[in-house]
């Protein structure tokens, strides 16, 4: 009888034991579980510092695009006004001067606004590009943090397999 109660109070024992064991490893952080927390961490921060740069590319095209819109308005506008002159022209010769100084202003202006929006293209491409490459370390930085939480995680999983 008394084995008996030995053995029972011994299996309650090494159950507990076995289930606080397990309650300690599953609560408390392991390093694996530490490593790929901070893993996610970097790569969200890696992400955000990515997005920042891409709105900030966007805003530099953006406002190139404003600008080379102002430029064109401009441009047009002046040769607008020339043209406006053959208008107000009472002989033929001022209308053939107003008509030429028009062509001419006109002429200009197509220029203006194709620089304008070539300016405008070329800081749409950089900052097209710069977001790109913004993308392409966060890509890289997720890469890495992933990796390092891995073989923490690997490392584990062989030093648990040495103390079996």
């Amino acid at each position: 009888m008394k084995n008996i109660v030995m053995k029972n109070i011994v299996a309650a024992l090494a159950s507990a034991l076995l289930v606080s064991t397990t309650f300690a490893q599953s609560t408390a952080p392991s390093d694996a579980g530490k490593a790929q927390l901070k893993a996610n961490s970097e790569k969200s921060e890696a992400q955000a510092t990515a997005n920042k740069k891409k709105a900030e590319a966007q805003s530099d095209a953006d406002k190139a695009q404003a600008s080379a819109n102002e430029d064109k308005a401009s441009a047009q506008a002046d040769a607008d006004k020339k043209a406006a002159k053959m208008q107000k022209a009472t002989t033929p010769r001022e209308a053939s001067d107003a008509h030429a100084d028009a062509a001419r202003a006109q002429a200009k202006a197509d220029k203006k606004k194709h620089d304008a929006q070539v300016k405008a293209d070329r800081k749409k491409h950089d900052a097209a590009n710069d977001a790109n490459v913004a993308q392409a370390k966060a890509d890289k930085d997720k890469v890495e943090a992933q990796n390092d939480a891995n073989k923490k995680a690997a490392d584990q999983k062989i030093d648990a397999a040495k103390k079996q």
